[in-house]
């Protein structure tokens, strides 16, 4: 996990986060965008409510919650390195801009348009 770009921490009201300063593009200074495993989706939040209670994940550990979070930060680290584009092949806006999900059916990022790798351009019906 080291070489890693992101940072997982722990918030109380929101568990465990992770902070990917790729995923900051295009936001005010006032903001910022976590990765919520709760959900498996990123929100952006205001920065100066958020920040101040972000902790080390570590600081609230069992071995039952190390292991789903394990879990679910590869699900997230595998989405991130696996999609062929920074940017969604339908609409076009770059994934560091938009808030997203991972896909529980095909671990890609889903778009705030709801595409995702399940309708990758290899995938999709030709016009006839």
């Amino acid at each position: 996990m080291s070489g890693d770009s992101f940072q997982v921490r722990f918030h109380p009201k929101l568990g465990t986060v992770i902070y990917d300063a790729v995923a900051q593009l295009g936001l005010a200074k006032e903001q910022i965008r976590l990765f919520k495993l709760s959900t498996m989706s990123a929100h952006t939040f205001m920065r100066a409510i958020v920040s101040k209670d972000l902790t080390d994940s570590t600081a609230t550990s069992t071995k039952n919650a190390d292991a789903e979070r394990a879990e679910a930060v590869d699900l997230y680290r595998t989405a991130k390195h696996e999609r062929r584009k920074p940017y969604c092949e339908h609409c076009r806006r770059h994934f560091g801009s938009v808030d997203f999900l991972v896909c529980g059916d095909c671990s890609a990022i889903r778009c705030t348009c709801g595409t995702c790798g399940c309708a990758t351009s290899t995938r999709r019906r030709r016009a006839a």
